[in-house]
């Protein structure tokens, strides 16, 4: 059910957000772009230090990093940040976001679905736990487990 939920909210934010990059400036579509292939590689190394433990995180508070990253890159692209500005940093946000969701969704990626774009470059899942759905799985596992018995 987790998943399935991470698949079509991640839809739903794509669907949302591809033709607002028809809509805008052609420099703020390739701002956005540029700024999601920065997540990707910014993400890319919470991954590695994640991953190595370089930096002891633990799984809750290594996902309000990694969430925290993503809600103020949002909140920025409303300020007057020249490379964030006139709503790059939100349209880079919620892309990323959707993409991230369906692919944590396709390849049931437990953890932080964020880290699921990392996850596929290196092939190995990072240990954070998600705010919104580590207790929906959590939830389906106790299910699961009790109708197997």
């Amino acid at each position: 059910m987790a998943r399935a939920l991470r698949i079509l909210l991640g839809v739903v934010l794509i669907v949302y957000t591809v033709p607002v990059y028809f809509q805008v400036a052609m420099r703020i579509a390739v701002g956005a772009c540029v700024i999601v292939l920065g997540l990707i590689g910014v993400y890319s190394l919470i991954h590695i230090v994640v991953s190595r433990r370089i930096v002891a995180l633990g799984p809750f508070l290594g996902a309000i990093v990694a969430d925290g990253l993503l809600v103020a890159l949002y909140f920025a692209g409303a300020s007057g940040l020249p490379i964030l500005s006139h709503g790059k940093g939100q349209l880079a946000a919620v892309t990323f976001l959707g993409v991230s969701l369906v692919v944590a969704g396709v390849r049931a990626a437990p953890g932080c679905e964020l880290m699921a774009i990392p996850a596929v470059l290196f092939g190995k899942y990072t240990e954070l736990a998600c705010i919104i759905f580590s207790p929906l799985d959590k939830l389906e596992r106790k299910l699961r487990s009790k109708r197997s018995l």
